[in-house]
């Protein structure tokens, strides 16, 4: 005779097969390829093998989530919200080796809307091979989405919106694509910060204090910003006031109503991109300001080598910001800094200097 623990078991076990029902995969179970979560998102990570996809279904999730294995995806479905209101924690998910000399490879993050982080959206520190893909970033105060040290790596169609320092951030990272993004109401919207072999296409920029923002800066481990592509961006009316006053802080620094700046790149491709109504500049390249170049004799703070092809600059300088001084409000900028700099086939009205240095070679770029 069968215990009546055991029939209860059979006849659960029928209905589901009666219902043609799947039975659900536990979130502890070390074996799934999908895991939903069903209490947090940490502990789905914490149970999951690498090759695994964490599904995160529609609600509110407060926490901070730390991944260190390789090989996760993380989906979130419409509706789910990480929320860093009030939490001691300051990023929304971090992703970081365990040991600070190794490196996570493959990590996906996708659909999840984080947000009111007291710093990051959601931090990369040595990955490689990550995409960011379909999510929103909404008033993380520092950086929407950052990551830093990493590697071959697709930011793709987010929408980021309210950091008082930038909503996009690449920094001390190599090949990385950074694409259809929509960035608003931040500080600064993309910056590419000592890195190498970067490509910024078709994102678009609006009511911030600076569009895209390439620039070297002093006291890191990589130490120049070289190769990188600027293509067919849509970068209009960023003229958003600036709330860093750190004087300390280069964005401090920086004039508000600029479309692109080139703060002491090397090798930076600037083209076919559309930037008009910013009230200081709509293309400037110059060099890093001696009081921060001065912070570190390893970084060479002069523009050398750029190409400015092709682009619309209209609209821009009509009412540049004092920190722009001595320098004009103008379509096209350059403060003579640099070897090797050169513009071609724009189409502007203004322009600082007149005419500015002619490239006498076309761009193998298409």
């Amino acid at each position: 005779m069968k215990s009546s623990t055991g029939q209860k078991l059979i006849r659960l076990l029928l209905a589901f097969v009666s219902f043609g029902t799947a039975l659900p995969v536990s979130a502890a179970d070390p074996l799934a390829d999908e895991i939903v979560v069903s209490t947090t998102i940490q502990a789905a990570v914490d149970a999951a093998r690498p090759g695994a996809t964490i599904r995160v279904p529609p609600g509110r999730y407060r926490e901070n989530v730390l991944v260190s294995k390789n090989d996760l995806t993380i989906e979130g479905e419409p509706g789910a919200v990480l929320d860093g209101a009030g939490l001691a924690g300051d990023t929304g998910i971090e992703v970081a080796p365990v040991d600070p000399t190794a490196r996570i490879i493959d990590f996906k993050l996708s659909g999840l809307q984080i947000q009111n982080y007291s710093q990051n959206g959601v931090l990369l520190v040595r990955v490689d091979h990550f995409k960011l893909t379909q999510g929103k970033y909404n008033n993380n105060s520092e950086y929407g989405i950052f990551p830093i040290l990493s590697s071959d790596g697709l930011i793709e169609s987010n929408q980021v919106s309210g950091s008082d320092d930038t909503g996009i951030y690449v920094g001390q990272s190599s090949n990385v694509l950074v694409k259809h993004n929509r960035v608003s109401d931040s500080t600064v919207r993309i910056e590419i910060e000592n890195s190498s072999n970067i490509s910024v296409v078709e994102n678009s920029s609006l009511g911030n204090c600076v569009g895209i923002l390439v620039d070297v800066l002093p006291g890191l481990d990589v130490t120049r910003t070289t190769e990188v592509e600027i293509i067919g961006n849509v970068l209009r009316r960023n003229n958003r006031l600036n709330p860093v006053t750190d004087p300390s802080d280069l964005l401090s620094q920086l004039p508000i109503g600029l479309g692109l700046l080139n703060l002491g790149g090397d090798d930076v491709i600037i083209k076919n991109n559309i930037v008009t109504q910013n009230v200081s500049a709509g293309i400037a390249v110059a060099q890093l300001p001696a009081a921060i170049a001065a912070l570190d004799p390893r970084i060479d703070p002069f523009p050398d080598d750029n190409q400015v092809l092709d682009n619309v600059s209209l609209r821009n300088g009509s009412s540049p910001d004092p920190k722009l001084a001595p320098l004009p409000g103008v379509d096209l900028l350059w403060d003579f800094s640099g070897s090797g700099n050169c513009w071609a086939h724009n189409f502007f009205e203004t322009s600082f200097p007149s005419p500015l240095p002619a490239c006498h070679q076309a761009s193998a770029l298409p």
